[in-house]
């Protein structure tokens, strides 16, 4: 059955339209959008699909986009960076006086957002409602002692960057980080976007889909051991089970979408997303959130090769906060963007070289080794599209 598309494009980016389409006529289930602005200009919005069972997607369908929460929350504290508020040198105990027990005393700002600061996980497990608490994993994260010497080597932060970059936000504007996203990111730019789901945007959101691959181990890993850590990142231990997304569960809970997880619980569509990146990078409706001296210091390569749990390559590198342009493995339009993938297979990033803010969100998840193909190969089609436009 071929999947009807929705949407406006301009026809100089005919070709990454018609990859998305054909990607779109190869979901099981659920739908996506893309988006791309180029000049400070929207050029593509399109989708596909159903939002629900039996509703198809339209403009106003949005959707969890996982771990691209990360490159907004970047984006905010790397703009609080800018005005001065944030030093990324300075200790993290000027900000957060609490955190300096158990040895991380000496720990700078700049390596709770380059993923370097030994807190990938919190050492005690933690149920739903205690993960809940952002003051409870807050005071567990200052309490304990780092997963392994902070700055001799990282790991992916995969949800407790987001507790990390809330702290250093709330310290300098006493906002929470969804609250300073409403008010720096989507109300200037008339988004409907959210870090915190309210219950009355709920009837525009498409939920979650896997593609049931992503099963909890036979055996348990050793406690301890590389592969237990890597996995309690994303699990806290026993408030996310391995099913990502249920009926009602994992990321499709209510509870986990009202409360503020913002490493990974971001709620928007790809337009949104796009936009505020064009506002990155360039005057986008008249709103530029971060100069280009800001970018090119956020996407120097600080945690590149293999993590302190030794898992195989490639590898993505990362700057203040961004993963990085990484030839090869993740890559976006330049050598001068910067931006975030999402579980399943989302992305969003901006490109300072093309100015260009890109997106693309979709409710169904993959998994495994060729999790993120589908936007590595629709971002390789737009770099041949830019490359055209350059000719």
């Amino acid at each position: 059955m071929t999947t009807s598309i929705g949407g406006s494009f301009d026809p100089r980016f005919q070709s990454v339209v018609d990859l998305f389409t054909q990607q779109a006529n190869e979901l099981p289930v659920g739908g996506a959008s893309m988006a791309i602005y180029h000049r400070g200009q929207q050029v593509v919005n399109v989708w596909a699909g159903e939002a629900t069972p039996g509703n198809p997607w339209n403009q106003d369908t949005i959707s969890v986009i996982f771990s691209c929460t990360k490159g907004l929350m970047s984006i905010l504290v790397n703009r609080l960076i800018e005005q001065g508020l944030i030093d990324p040198n300075a200790l993290v105990t000027d900000y957060w006086p609490e955190f300096g027990q158990a040895g991380k005393d000496q720990v700078p700002v700049k390596w709770l957002l380059q993923h370097r600061a030994g807190l990938s996980a919190v050492r005690r497990d933690l149920t739903m409602d205690e993960l809940l608490d952002t003051d409870l994993v807050l005071n567990e994260l200052a309490s304990q002692e780092p997963l392994w010497a902070p700055g001799t080597g990282y790991s992916y932060h995969a949800l407790t960057f987001g507790h990390l970059a809330h702290k250093l936000i709330h310290s300098v504007t006493g906002l929470t980080a969804g609250e300073y996203f409403a008010q720096e990111l989507a109300g200037p730019l008339g988004l409907d976007a959210y870090v915190g789901l309210p219950e009355s945007a709920f009837g525009r959101l498409a939920p979650l889909v896997t593609d049931g691959k992503r099963e909890a181990p036979s055996v348990p890993f050793a406690i301890g051991s590389p592969e237990y850590w890597m996995a309690k990142s994303m699990t806290f231990g026993n408030a996310f089970d391995h099913t990502v997304a249920g009926p009602n569960t994992g990321f499709n809970d209510p509870r986990v979408l009202k409360a503020e997880l913002p490493g990974a619980n971001g709620v928007m569509s790809a337009a949104a997303i796009a936009k505020i990146y064009s506002a990155a990078v360039t005057e986008t409706d008249g709103i530029r959130l971060l100069s280009d001296e800001t970018i090119d210091r956020a996407i120097v390569p600080a945690s590149t090769g293999a993590s302190v749990w030794g898992e195989p390559g490639p590898w993505a590198a990362r700057g203040l906060g961004f993963m990085l342009h990484t030839p090869g493995f993740r890559e976006f339009s330049s050598a001068r963007s910067f931006g975030h993938d999402g579980l399943g297979g989302q992305i969003g990033f901006g490109d300072l070289e093309n100015q260009i803010g890109f997106a693309y969100v979709s409710s169904f998840l993959r998994s495994g080794e060729t999790e993120q193909d589908g936007q590595q190969a629709l971002v390789r089609e737009l770099q041949k599209g830019l490359a055209n436009l350059r000719d």
